[in-house]
């Protein structure tokens, strides 16, 4: 039996949930090394896909751990610069069902993003894929100075959330999601590879069958 959520609210992870963006980043962070005098085949895609929903100091270390961590930083900087100037080139990818399925779920719930990602990246990416006319309000680390799990904090506060589910892919979305003692269904599809969660789905649009 499919477990069902009735909420006003749904919160959402970017990366590995609305869309992949893996090669739009390994492109970002080869065009970093490159800046900064570095062997671009440094980057290894593999290690580049186990980043989303990290935090900035982890997701460096874990691309470049071969560099002092200054210089690794201030490449991953660059790439996030980088990453921005990219989106609208349109090397990150949608999931399938995602514009469809936001549209119809904004009809009676209101939508918000959360993300660990830099400051302009959620704008970029909004206004490269027409979706911001969907989002009551999005949220990144880049603008607070804080991680997943207190920006959700602050939406709750703030936008006065009461029923709502967080849908990610990554442990620190599950963790979010539990800190703020809130439904987590898991994007099975993208870059976690999670058990412990209250909801799963296959595909986004399974979203419209799981929210009442």
């Amino acid at each position: 039996m499919i477990k069902r959520f009735n909420c006003h609210n749904v919160v959402f992870d970017l990366d590995g949930t609305l869309w992949t963006p893996l090669a739009l980043s390994i492109e970002a962070w080869r065009q970093a090394c490159i800046v900064h005098h570095f062997d671009p085949d440094l980057i290894k895609g593999e290690l580049v896909a186990k980043i989303y929903g990290m935090v900035f100091e982890e997701a460096a270390e874990i691309i470049l751990p071969m560099l002092p961590q200054d210089i690794r930083m201030n490449i991953l900087f660059d790439a996030g610069r980088i990453e921005n100037s990219l989106i609208e080139k349109r090397l990150g990818t949608l999931y399938d069902g995602v514009f469809e399925t936001l549209e119809l779920l904004s009809r009676s719930k209101r939508l918000f993003l959360c993300s660990n990602c830099q400051s302009g990246y959620i704008e970029a990416f909004s206004r490269t894929y027409d979706v911001s006319r969907f989002f009551t309000a999005t949220i990144a680390s880049g603008d607070t100075g804080v991680y997943k799990t207190a920006n959700l904090k602050t939406l709750i506060h703030r936008y006065d959330i009461d029923t709502a589910v967080f849908v990610g892919d990554t442990e620190s979305d599950h963790h979010a999601a539990a800190t703020n003692n809130i439904p987590f269904v898991y994007a099975a599809y993208g870059f976690g590879n999670l058990t412990d969660f209250d909801a799963s789905i296959e595909k986004f649009s399974d979203l419209l069958h799981l929210l009442e």
